[in-house]
């Protein structure tokens, strides 16, 4: 009884889910794209115009292959210290005591943290 339930009920769905597959198509405006890509432009240049507007190009450097913008990260020149300034500055700040390799915001977790069940369960 339990099989022939399961039986109709499989074949419900599929007959329900493949129907739409085989419907026809009632789209209301049922008619095709009428653009532009069935009329011929009178004016448009055909293939042997565009060879040639490429050869010309071409032929007088017009086309190129290459990013425009492609130029390599150049940074301004700031005047400012030179590195031998920065060495002796931090070796009056090492004789200072001035200088640690700690990150200054290096303060532990200060909220409250819940154990996790597991560890609820084994302290009982």
């Amino acid at each position: 009884m339990q099989t022939l339930t399961l039986t109709t009920a499989a074949l419900t769905l599929s007959a329900l889910i493949g129907a739409p597959a085989h419907a026809d198509n009632v789209e209301p405006n049922n008619t095709p794209f009428q653009g532009v890509y069935s009329r011929h432009d009178a004016g448009a240049a055909d293939r042997a115009q565009i060879k040639a507007d490429l050869a010309h190009a071409r032929a007088h450097g017009l086309v190129s292959n290459v990013e425009p913008n492609n130029l390599p990260f150049q940074a301004a020149a700031q005047a400012g210290k030179t590195r031998t300034q920065v060495k002796a500055e931090l070796a009056e700040a090492h004789a200072r005591n001035q200088v640690s390799n700690v990150e200054p915001n290096n303060l532990p977790f200060q909220g409250r943290s819940r154990p996790a069940p597991a560890q609820l369960a084994s302290n009982r």
